[in-house]
């Protein structure tokens, strides 16, 4: 593929599609040229504050008067198999917002038909591809800290009742919408962990507060691997507490201020003064910019979020759904 601007459709006009477009045109690479929701008001909406040129109602029309490069699938968790799914089979590049699907046997569906097609597929896990993400994964490799023994993260907020995430009819409660803390926040501190371990824990231990929908509100997770090191995780939607993280070796330790945004880190080092490290701004535009890499360099998959890691990571994700008895329609 040639170096001229990539064109971008999206399926999927809520609060994430706008923020997409922004980083997408920042990159100075490629623009979104055509967007798509079932809602006409949603992507008039849309239109009207991004200037995308073409919104749709159908999904199938955009891909088939499109000529497009890739499409960013922006809908909720319970559409994402099946939007993929749609534009594989319209042999289009696909980047899929976390978490990937709903279970671990969509994501292997989906991953399957990707490579039958030998098409390009990804998770758009963009905290992944973040500067702070990749100077972590710089001093893990350099034993800055030694031996890797523990990881402590928190993704925890709470929302104001009046908010319309804590309305009863909000998707954030709906089983059929795959709702809950897990997979829209938990899966943050729990991708991290498997990003800096870099292999699925032996043992897995969890506990869940559910809403009276029987989504889970509240949850933690502790994970040990055969090092005997652990990760020891909560997520929460309904709890004020931490963003922040740390990474614990032998000889120190990574503070991560706010993991999923985070813009610096601590770098603290047995009798040695703190480092401040500023690894720069957080955004979309990272992970954009490795699909790009990637369509160029006719790759089809990212070797800095495999498909084989997601897919391990939905296995957590369904590990602890069944601990809890937490099970989605499609299950």
């Amino acid at each position: 593929m040639s170096h001229r601007k990539f064109r971008w459709g999206i399926i999927g006009c809520g609060l994430i599609a706008p923020r997409f477009t922004q980083d997408l045109f920042d990159t100075g690479e490629g623009t979104v040229v055509a967007a798509a929701s079932r809602s006409s008001q949603r992507a008039q909406h849309f239109q009207k504050i991004t200037g995308v040129p073409n919104v749709y109602t159908s999904y199938q029309t955009m891909l088939e008067q499109e000529k497009l490069d890739a499409v960013y699938i922006a809908t909720t968790h319970n559409f994402h198999a099946e939007n993929a799914h749609l534009c594989l089979e319209h042999n289009l590049p696909v980047l899929i917002e976390k978490a990937f699907t709903q279970n671990a046997r969509q994501a292997e569906e989906i991953i399957t038909l990707a490579r039958q097609k030998n098409l390009f597929m990804m998770e758009a896990m963009w905290t992944r591809f973040c500067p702070a993400a990749l100077r972590v994964q710089q001093l893990l490799a350099e034993q800055a800290i030694g031996d890797l023994q523990q990881f402590h993260a928190d993704f925890c907020v709470r929302m104001s009742p009046f908010s319309k995430k804590m309305m009863p009819w909000n998707r954030m409660y709906s089983p059929r919408l795959a709702g809950g803390a897990l997979l829209d926040i938990g899966i943050y501190p729990i991708a991290y962990s498997r990003m800096i371990f870099g292999q699925q824990p032996t043992t897995i231990t969890s506990s869940a507060q559910k809403s009276w929908s029987g989504i889970d509100t509240t949850s933690r997770y502790h994970f040990t691997y055969p090092s005997g090191a652990e990760s020891i995780m909560k997520s929460s939607f309904t709890t004020a507490g931490s963003r922040d993280a740390r990474i614990i070796g032998s000889t120190g330790r990574i503070l991560i201020p706010s993991l999923h945004s985070a813009d610096q880190l601590i770098l603290k080092q047995h009798h040695q003064p703190d480092q401040h490290i500023a690894c720069g701004t957080p955004s979309f535009q990272y992970q954009i910019k490795e699909v790009h890499h990637c369509l160029q360099n006719n790759l089809t998959e990212s070797t800095r979020m495999p498909l084989d890691e997601t897919l391990q990571t939905m296995q957590l994700l369904d590990t602890l759904r069944q601990q809890w008895n937490l099970t989605y329609p499609c299950d």
